[in-house]
């Protein structure tokens, strides 16, 4: 039974990694751009508002049509004859402030969606980094565990052949075996977490099925800097504010537009034609004309007035949802980076706790072996070094996904690189 438990701890500990295709982050960026639906989603958004807008520009240029047609028409006391006409005819607003209303909200929409947009690109760029940087830890994640194995196999080793040689208590061999075997199912854990972290990745790029998916790179904690400059250039250009400053210049567009309801609009427009009874007639009509239109009570005789004051509360509402973006994104940015810092120390600190519980492991398995320290004490030097290697990679890891919020915040989209 126990040569039986030791064999199967020792195959587990050799066992590698399933081959993988390894990615760094600036692959893993490239075909996410390419893949990712959320980002494709926005993109072609942001592509429909620009057509859109270019469609709307049309509304300044000639309206041109041409028509022909034939009639048939006859009575009791008439034959029936036919009457043949074509006509080109043309029609230009002069004056129509709704028109170019409507033409500077179609290009506000058009900013806006390219807002929303690097916005979209900015939080899959988040999500892709997060999940990238997980399957980085997971991989060392694994690395660990299988050391702590390791490390925990030989001392069940050790203690069993003391206590068959009557210098151990059988309570502490078995106990010993008891760590060796949790370690083993940490292991199958931190590998099963580790499958997981492919897949999160995978979805994170846009791919589909399940693709073994393996991250190239440090984990070491990210450098990252955040100064006034940044953070006052942030609340002009970072998407969220951006988008929500054309908001703020729609809203007032409408006002606008819902002033116009009141203005007196004017249009020109002219014809060219032919009738008679062939269907190539040659009897020649012209006509040209200007059309003023002012409207009274367009929709009704409180429209007017109701319809401006709903866009001027809208208005209102609009200037405090930009205000209230502003002051949310600052606070973010300065809270977020106070976060990082004081996960980038702590991390920046286990460095040196990991490095002195490794070595003082290593001198308690030197005084164990000398006698001059209980197997408890043993254990409990040992569960330090084993924690201290664990919390390194959730300190660090912790700092990655700080940095990684924050360049969120800031709007760093997915087309950036590092």
């Amino acid at each position: 039974m126990k040569k039986t438990f030791f064999a199967l701890a020792a195959a587990l500990l050799a066992a590698g990694p399933l081959g993988a295709q390894d990615l760094s982050w600036e692959d893993s960026r490239r075909l996410a751009l390419e893949h990712n639906p959320s980002v494709k989603a926005a993109r072609a958004a942001m592509e429909q508002a620009g057509y859109s807008y270019l469609a709307s520009v049309n509304s300044y240029l000639p309206q041109v049509s041409v028509s022909h047609s034939v009639n048939r028409s006859g009575g009791d006391n008439s034959s029936p004859s036919d009457r043949w006409s074509a006509s080109v005819s043309a029609s230009q607003e002069l004056l129509n402030l709704r028109t170019v209303s409507t033409v500077k909200n179609a290009r506000i929409s058009r900013e806006k969606a390219e807002a929303d947009y690097f916005a979209a690109s900015a939080s899959a760029r988040q999500a892709l980094a997060n999940a990238f940087a997980d399957l980085l830890f997971a991989q060392r994640r694994v690395e660990v565990q299988r050391k702590i194995h390791g490390i925990r196999l030989e001392n069940a080793k050790l203690i069993r052949l003391k206590y068959e040689s009557g210098m151990e208590s059988k309570g502490n061999a078995l106990y010993a075996e008891a760590l060796a075997g949790n370690a083993a199912v940490a292991v199958k854990r931190a590998e099963r977490d580790l499958s997981s972290a492919r897949r999160a990745l995978a979805e994170a790029i846009g791919l589909e099925g399940s693709p073994a998916l393996a991250a190239k790179g440090g984990i070491e904690v990210p450098d990252f800097s955040l100064d006034g400059a940044a953070v006052d250039s942030a609340l002009e250009q970072s998407p969220r504010i951006v988008a929500a400053k054309k908001t703020l210049e729609a809203a007032r567009e409408r006002v606008s537009s819902a002033r116009y309801y009141a203005y007196p609009s004017l249009r020109a427009s002219g014809s060219y034609g032919w009738s008679g009874d062939t269907e190539f007639p040659r009897d020649k009509n012209w006509s040209m004309g200007l059309s003023l239109s002012l409207p009274l009570f367009a929709g009704g005789p409180t429209y007017y007035v109701n319809n401006l004051s709903a866009y001027k509360k809208a208005l209102t509402a609009a200037e405090q949802d930009y205000k209230a973006a502003r002051i949310a994104l600052a606070a973010s940015l300065r809270s977020g980076y106070d976060s990082y810092l004081s996960a980038a120390e702590t991390a920046g600190a286990g460095v040196g706790l990991l490095a002195a519980n490794e070595e003082r492991y290593k001198e308690a398995q030197i005084k164990y072996m000398a006698g001059k320290i209980s197997f408890i004490d043993l254990v409990n030097v040992e569960q330090n070094f084993v924690d201290s290697d664990l919390n390194q990679l959730d300190y660090a890891r912790t700092a990655h996904a700080r940095k990684n919020s924050l360049e969120q915040l800031l709007g760093v989209a997915m087309e950036h690189g590092e």
